[in-house]
């Protein structure tokens, strides 16, 4: 999934602006006392404000000028080892003396801070040079109009690495590796299903771990979840598709957010059987796993490309296009880079488990076939979705991890029997069906309580409780799944019945979830799904509801209400004036499809 590779692997020779993130002092170079220089490195080692501070030794007599790069954390080390070999001649640019400073920064965060407001004295870190891991962080960045231009520059590929599924050698065997081929979804499958290691004659690991990691902080993450969702490889993910992130999402159970912390938690193991009951499969870099079983750790780990075919890493070098980086900046950057492509730099790289700008291992050492490294196969080299795709991917993950506190609260009235509008069926079958699939979106922490409503259900009121409110992943006082129990419901107890209380049913969920609102950034939410218009002459008006709403309401308890009017007979203007009165809205729906939508893009937090 290398997006762009041919296009990315023609070197760019021209030079580009950045941005940098810690000033240099403008000072002329003199005979420094040794234990100066000492007290200089000490301090900046020390202060972890950059990975490394480069200083100029004799031979430059100008003024200092320093280059800030930021680059991710795994080649960070190689990056300033380099950095470290070129400036030891004190190379002179301009008739300045040119330093160096190298930041380990993870991609996503610097594609997150750049803006082209930074100051000197905003105690933000400047930035001159990006080195991403990949180039998905630049073209997400450029979609930002406020720094689209700063990054508008052709950007260099200086490295590659294949993102692996990484896990403990001996779990690898009992799946069957190396003969067998493993896949995320297939594991997925199984964690989703309840598989424990017992499967596999390892019933002392307990049940099937996996972890994914966070697309939006981690390429090896994002990087998984695109080659998952994209089933079919056709470098686009349609909103079927977005069903295998689904899959991800709910199997994943390994709490890392980016690879550097999967490996920074495994290097804390010091008994074997203990990390491997806590582990499971994880996606990486492969020269992070030669990285970390070099270092000879408790439980080794195995590089496995898996059967959704291998994505890329490309670590690319990018001039920012921005005030701050002067012409002095700009021809280091260049100079630098030349250096970067050359042989010594390349077999710096390799000696650190990458591979070159071809995916070759030609120069990689330390790639342990035994352990899954060093393939040098890259037909399995699979391209990015286009970028639309990767934020609709993204955006989808986001709301599959966002918590929320939901009452789902359905119309059974008797015109739910009819025809739906695309001749698919029945009203409530097609409303069944997309609850059902709207209940699988759902973080196992959010709070789900389902009712039904018509006219006197329970009495004199309109609306019932089927299932109590609380967590979709937890049990019910009885033991039952709260998940298994909405889905029995909603095929179960939504038989169409009588007219439609909508008016009285409104207010009370609007109530009963004021009574249990929660905080925890949590979204407190009433989704209402109706075929029709409010029916209950015998109950309130809307003007009595909507003067009840607004007096119910607390700013400090916000409770967003989302009406879902389905088919021709839903009367949208009546449920807008309604929804509006809190700050809500009414969406029209003539398929269970539309249904979807409109909750996947609730939660995202794309409909208001």
């Amino acid at each position: 999934m290398a997006r762009g590779r041919h296009r990315s692997l023609q070197v760019s020779r021209r030079s580009a602006a950045d941005r940098v993130g810690a000033s240099g002092a403008t000072r002329r170079k003199r005979a420094i006392a040794p234990w100066v220089v000492v007290a200089i490195v000490l301090a900046t080692v020390v202060s972890g404000t950059t990975f490394g501070y480069l200083w100029v030794t004799g031979g430059c007599s100008g003024s200092s000028v320093q280059l800030s790069i930021a680059a991710s954390p795994d080649q960070a080390p190689v990056v300033q080892s380099l950095a470290d070999k070129w400036q030891k001649d004190a190379p002179e640019v301009d008739g300045r003396c040119a330093q160096i400073a190298v930041r380990a920064v993870q991609s996503a965060e610097v594609a997150s801070s750049l803006t082209p407001n930074w100051k000197e004295d905003s105690g933000e870190p400047r930035v001159d040079v990006w080195m991403p891991d990949s180039q998905v962080w630049i073209e997400r960045t450029g979609a930002r109009p406020d720094v689209a231009q700063m990054v508008s520059g052709e950007p260099s590929l200086i490295a590659t690495s294949p993102v692996v599924m990484t896990l403990p050698r001996p779990m690898a065997e009992a799946l069957g590796w190396p003969d067998k081929t493993l896949s995320w979804a297939e594991l997925a499958q199984g964690r989703v299903a309840g598989t424990t290691w017992a499967k596999y004659q390892h019933s002392v690991w307990g049940p099937i771990k996996m972890g994914i990691g966070d697309p939006r902080a981690s390429f090896p993450a994002l990087g998984t979840l695109l080659s998952v969702a994209d089933a079919d490889g056709d470098n686009s993910v349609t909103e079927t598709e977005l069903g295998n992130a689904l899959l991800l999402a709910r199997a994943s159970t390994v709490e890392a957010v980016t690879s550097d912390a999967f490996f920074a938690n495994m290097k804390k193991v010091t008994n074997t059987e203990a990390g491997l009951a806590g582990s499971g499969p994880f996606p990486a870099t492969e020269a992070q796993v030669a990285a970390y079983d070099n270092a000879k750790p408790k439980v080794p780990l195995v590089a496995i490309n898996p059967d959704e075919g291998t994505v890329y890493a490309e670590y690319q070098y990018l001039v920012l296009k921005a005030d701050w980086v002067d012409s002095v900046r700009k021809k280091i950057a260049q100079q630098f880079l030349s250096y970067l492509q050359g042989e010594e730099a390349q077999r710096a790289y390799g000696q650190a488990g990458f591979r070159d700008p071809q995916n070759s291992t030609q120069y990689a050492v330390g790639l342990d076939t035994d352990l899954g490294m060093g393939s040098q196969s890259t037909s399995e080299a699979r391209q990015l979705p286009d970028i639309k795709s990767v934020d609709q991917t993204v955006g989808f993950w986001t709301a599959l991890q966002r918590k929320a506190n939901v009452l789902a609260v359905i119309d059974s009235s008797g015109s739910m029997d009819e025809a739906a509008p695309d001749g698919q069926g029945k009203r409530i079958q097609v409303v069944q069906q997309a609850c059902l699939r709207a209940d699988a979106l759902f973080n196992p922490d959010t709070h789900v309580g389902s009712w039904r409503f018509s006219t006197k259900l329970d009495g004199d009121k309109d609306y019932q409780e089927m299932v109590p409110i609380g967590p979709v992943g937890g049990n019910l006082p009885d033991g039952t799944s709260r998940r298994k129990a909405l889905d029995a419901t909603i095929y179960n107890d939504l038989v169409p019945e009588g007219s439609t209380g909508l008016y009285d049913t409104m207010l009370a969920a609007y109530k009963f979830m004021q009574a249990h609102w929660l905080g925890d950034n949590r979204l407190n939410m009433v989704v209402m799904m109706t075929d029709g218009k409010n029916e209950d002459p015998g109950g309130i008006s809307q003007e009595d509801l909507i003067k009840q709403l607004k007096a119910t309401a607390d700013p400090d308890k916000p409770v967003q209400v989302v009406i879902i009017g389905y088919g021709p007979d839903a009367d949208l203007n009546e449920l807008k004036t309604i929804t509006q009165a809190v700050g809500g809205n009414a969406y029209p729906a003539k398929t269970g499809a539309d249904i979807e939508k409109v909750f996947l893009a609730t939660l995202i937090g794309g409909q208001s």
